[in-house]
């Protein structure tokens, strides 16, 4: 169960009282809310056995009951015993042959096994007799078909039929959201759900589909104002505090990420991804100090989080603490030796230690791990022309090459060849980039000086400067 749902004392009281009689084989006679409230503890958490068996205890009491036995059916799909649900639903249909819940159980049970003709007879059957209140449920189940299918187009469609006749169910609020993902209505989605909003104010999925629809649309400001609502109806509510924050990030509004992450904090207590993202604000306004300390936080919740150390490394450059930052990203490389992030951080620290030949060696690492991204490339070339290394530097940049572009590779390689005998080349591929982009030619400015301060090349730079030439 999540550890922030705390029991009523008279829950724990009957579980309790329960469980004992459980324990001495004495018969069991609760009133339905008792048995559901049993059931429903077990459920959340996660002891579905026991869940099952309070239901059958529940089904015998109350034999003629169908809400015990469709709590019986939803348990079996839960726990992946589709042909148990399908016999389940036909010693409910004895007593209730055309009750809608346990005709679209069935539906669902048809999904999960594939039967998708047959799934589409039920629901057309149920259409036929069922009311308009639950009707919105047919089209929920409708909605999952589709999404089954991978026709997020129809998902969509069914999820708003479902919405305009119960604007507050749940299910498919819950749903709608992915359906836009993927179906791409975001215009759509935002005039469904402003209607919505209008006459249901306190709707928190309304406010937060809203502002998930207006994020995907770059309306960055209104969906951080839609989901601030999701939030205030809803204190309990984290997924609306979580991207409001990061829509906040995406315009720099890091203050007010940071007090969405510290309301969010005060609700649900330290959380591995809460403390990560709040890390992540404080890491970007330069506050290395608290970032360390939510850094902490998070790795004495996960200590295998590689996530966490890299971001913690991080912190221990911006302070220069390069011994730190290697001991640290060891630790990160250790859980996962794959990532090109790691391995150039790595040798930004030993060259800052002036371990050249460690450095050279994760240089080389993080290229050859992310090939594609220009980067890594360009910052191993500016490590090996400041040691002078042009003979290894060609040959990087010609492999660099094969694989990526960028026009700070194509300055870095006119310079590689000037000093390596293709003067004529190089000087060639320095016009051509300063002709193609001519405010990349900052890069050489992270060359020595020798370089950098060359009459010749400044000369070839100062006659393309565009502003001179205008």
């Amino acid at each position: 169960m999540d550890s922030r749902i705390k029991l009523s004392p008279t829950l724990l009281s009957l579980i309790s009282e329960y469980e004992l009689l459980i324990d001495q084989g004495r018969n069991i006679y609760l009133d339905d809310k008792e048995y559901h409230d049993i059931i429903s503890y077990y459920e959340n958490e996660l002891e579905l056995d026991r869940a099952l068996d309070t239901i059958e205890k529940a089904i015998k009491q109350y034999a003629y009951r169908s809400d015990f036995r469709n709590l019986k059916t939803r348990m079996l799909i839960k726990k992946g015993q589709l042909q148990e649900a399908l016999d389940s639903i036909d010693a409910a249909e004895l007593i209730s042959p055309y009750e809608v819940e346990l005709q679209l159980l069935k539906a669902n049970v048809f999904i999960l096994q594939k039967k998708y003709d047959a799934t589409i007879v039920l629901l057309d059957e149920i259409k036929t007799y069922c009311n308009k209140s639950d009707l919105q449920d047919v089209f929920v189940t409708e909605a999952f078909f589709y999404e089954s299918i991978q026709e997020y187009d129809q998902m969509f469609q069914c999820l708003k039929r479902a919405l305009i006749i119960n604007p507050n169910n749940e299910e498919a609020l819950v749903l709608m959201n992915e359906s836009v993902d993927q179906s791409k209505h975001y215009e759509e989605s935002i005039l469904l759900h402003k209607i919505i909003v209008d006459k249901h104010p306190y709707n928190h999925l309304a406010w937060y589909n809203l502002g998930s629809a207006y994020g995907c649309v770059g309306e960055y400001q209104k969906a951080i104002d839609a989901l601030e609502y999701s939030f205030i109806i809803n204190p309990q509510f984290e997924s609306g505090y979580l991207d409001c924050a990061e829509y906040c990030c995406e315009l720099k509004k890091f203050d007010q990420a940071l007090d969405v992450y510290s309301e969010a904090l005060g609700i649900f207590g330290p959380e591995f991804d809460l403390l990560m993202n709040l890390a992540n604000c404080q890491y970007s306004t330069n506050d290395i100090d608290n970032a360390k300390r939510s850094l902490f936080e998070a790795i004495e919740i996960d200590p295998y989080s590689d996530e966490a150390l890299y971001l913690l490394a991080k912190c221990y450059l911006q302070n220069k603490d390069y011994v730190g930052a290697v001991k640290i990203l060891k630790k990160a490389i250790a859980i996962e030796n794959s990532v090109e992030e790691y391995f150039h951080a790595l040798a930004q620290a030993y060259h800052k230690l002036d371990k050249f030949d460690k450095a050279n060696y994760y240089y080389n690492r993080a290229a050859e791990n992310g090939f594609e991204i220009s980067t890594y490339w360009e910052d191993y070339l500016l490590f090996l022309i400041e040691r002078k290394d042009f003979g290894k530097a060609k040959i990087v940049a010609d492999k660099a090459d094969k694989f990526t572009f960028s026009y700070k590779l194509m300055y870095l390689y006119a310079i590689i060849n000037i000093h390596t005998g293709s003067r004529n080349t190089g000087f060639n591929l320095l016009e051509e980039a300063l002709t193609e982009s001519y405010e990349e030619h900052v890069v050489l400015k992270c060359l020595p000086d020798y370089i950098s301060q060359n009459q010749q090349i400044l000369s070839i730079i100062d006659y393309f400067d565009p502003v001179k030439n205008k």
